[in-house]
């Protein structure tokens, strides 16, 4: 903001390693294969000996929880940052 420069974005790939299950996932269809989602936050709630749940909360009111057996997750952008369409910052409310 400072720099009076637009805003970017960059899509990217968020992958969990070790899902046992998926516990619960409302507002998403896993066999949309085109729709984007779009992650506003991410939560872990520890278990026993490294086990939990890993909660994503997206920008459609929708969630997903997964139970893994440890916690490893890899974040990976896949495009290169690109202008915004939008001309403010997003304020996601989670």
């Amino acid at each position: 903001e400072a720099r009076k420069r637009s805003y970017v974005r960059v899509q990217s790939v968020l992958m969990v390693e070790d899902v046992a299950r998926v516990q619960v996932a409302q507002g998403f269809n896993p066999k949309s294969k085109d729709v984007v989602y779009s992650l506003l936050s991410v939560q872990f709630e520890a278990g026993e000996d490294g086990a939990g749940f890993v909660v994503f909360d997206l920008a459609c009111d929708g969630a997903i929880r997964l139970e893994v057996e440890a916690l490893e997750v890899v974040l990976k952008d896949v495009t290169r940052p690109y202008k915004a369409i939008a001309k403010s910052k997003p304020d996601h409310q989670v």
